[in-house]
């Protein structure tokens, strides 16, 4: 007759049996997991060490290991002689082991790190035509500009006023800066010039304030002002009514090739022969502030204003070894440092476009055949950080929070969101994996409700949602 086993002995074999039950549960989350990265996540279900989806080879390991775990907790009573255990025991085993899954997959959500998918997205604009730019008025809201017209969408996504550009009469350039919640657009195209008609809009209704015809027109908004630069005058225009403020010829021999403006001034550039300078005036009276001659000996291939407070500019000559740089001027017009366009520390890149923040500014550059991003001071120019990304190609930029910049770069598989701080440029966080997102080219991204962000596509296809959103993703 079999004495029966002690107590403690029979709570042991029926805590390993719970265990077990645990454990074979999390083997089988896993193996289902695993399964769904190899079959569905893999590209071109073929994974190598640099394609395989973030956690596969940490799932790879932890299903076996469960697996063993289970199988040997199992084996553990029987090996003391239990029999079959009863019933009430079974149905505690099977609850541990629904419970197990919670913790499993909390696991394997930390393996995988963070995700990006699409939440919602607008429907491609026919018939297509080309971006010009966007601008973001106001938080939650965003306009979106093409040669057809202006769109307005909201925090949700979804559209509000829109705005058509005049039959024939094509809309070709915007004011970097929208003050007063007022945008300055130039409509009007002929090759090599922009500009018969400038328009200034109010984008909370997406209503005209005031037209100006104008010739060839390069704008901006200064403070109260709009700045209109043809090929005879610059004119500050009033920002609400469209009066005229002051006027500043150009002479002659000059051509104005750049505007922008700030809060109190107004700036623009102009090449006069082979010499090229720079003007500051008062963005209310007209009044000149300061003028510095930029350090040119040759016509100029592209000139940008970055940025009005400090004054940056992007200057490239036509001339093989002439100056090609970020210029960085102080609040007087004194040079203050430049940072050159290539050179031992890599070559600047205009796309995706730079970030300035503070007296930060960050851009995307290429070292040989690698890329990466680096942050250089707009006080005296130097590099304060440069982060490489090796072979991946930074897509995007853009100030995502306080005293941090957002990267998007994409892989030959993978396309990834980087937070990294602005003072060292060290990663706020894991690289946040973006899902299957319908980026074009050129795209520009802001940040949206806590956790999620906006991206407008600025493809010359049209092929693609004008604009989606994003947030975490839930779910495998």
């Amino acid at each position: 007759m079999d004495m029966e086993r002690p107590r403690p002995v029979r709570l042991l074999g029926y805590l390993a049996f719970a265990a077990a039950a645990a454990f074979a549960a999390l083997a089988a989350l896993y193996l289902v997991l695993l399964a769904k990265l190899v079959f569905t996540d893999v590209p071109g279900r073929m994974c190598g060490t640099d394609s395989c989806p973030r956690g596969t080879g940490t799932l790879a390991l932890l299903a076996p290991l469960c697996a063993a775990a289970a199988w040997l907790l199992w084996r553990m009573p029987r090996k003391r002689g239990h029999g079959r255990s009863p019933v009430h025991v079974r149905v505690i085993a099977g609850c541990v082991a629904l419970a197990a899954l919670g913790p499993g997959w909390l696991g394997f959500e930390r393996i995988r790190g963070p995700q990006l998918d699409l939440s919602g997205w607008q429907e491609p604009v026919h018939p297509a035509a080309a971006p010009v730019g966007v601008w973001t008025p106001a938080p939650g809201m965003l306009v979106r500009a093409r040669t057809d017209g202006l769109v307005a969408y909201n925090g949700e996504g979804r559209k509000g006023w829109r705005l058509p550009a005049p039959e024939r009469t094509p809309l070709c350039a915007l004011s970097r800066t929208t003050p007063s919640g007022t945008g300055i657009l130039a409509y009007g195209e002929s090759v090599g010039t922009c500009g018969s008609q400038v328009v200034a809009v109010d984008l909370a209704e997406g209503r005209i304030r005031w037209t100006r015809d104008t010739g060839r027109a390069l704008v901006a908004a200064a403070g109260t002002s709009a700045v209109v630069a043809d090929r005879d005058t610059v004119t500050g225009l009033d920002l609400h009514g469209g009066q005229e403020l002051w006027r500043i010829p150009v002479p002659a021999d000059c051509t104005v090739k750049a505007v922008d403006g700030s809060q109190q001034r107004a700036l623009y550039v102009e090449e006069c022969g082979e010499a090229a300078r720079i003007t500051a005036v008062d963005a209310r009276t007209g009044t000149r502030a300061w003028q510095t001659a930029l350090p040119t000996a040759s016509r100029l291939r592209e000139v940008r204003v970055m940025s009005a407070v400090p004054p940056v500019v992007r200057v490239t000559e036509t001339a093989e070894h002439g100056t090609d740089a970020v210029l960085l001027f102080d609040s007087e017009g004194r040079a203050r440092g430049s940072v050159p366009a290539s050179g031992p520390a890599g070559d600047l890149l205009s796309e995706p476009s730079p970030v300035l923040t503070g007296d930060t500014l960050v851009t995307a550059v290429k070292q040989g055949k690698r890329h990466g991003v680096s942050a250089y001071s707009l006080t005296d120019g130097r590099r304060l950080w440069h982060a490489g990304v090796g072979d991946e190609e930074v897509r995007g930029l853009a100030p995502t929070g306080p005293g941090e910049v957002g990267v998007v770069t994409s892989g030959r598989w993978f396309t990834y969101l980087t937070h990294r701080g602005l003072a060292d440029g060290g990663r706020r966080a894991r690289p946040t994996v973006l899902r299957d997102l319908p980026l074009g080219e050129r795209f520009a991204f802001y940040p949206g409700p806590p956790g999620s962000y906006v991206f407008v596509n600025l493809d010359r296809k049209g092929l693609l949602p004008p604009t989606f959103d994003v947030g975490p993703a839930f779910g495998w």
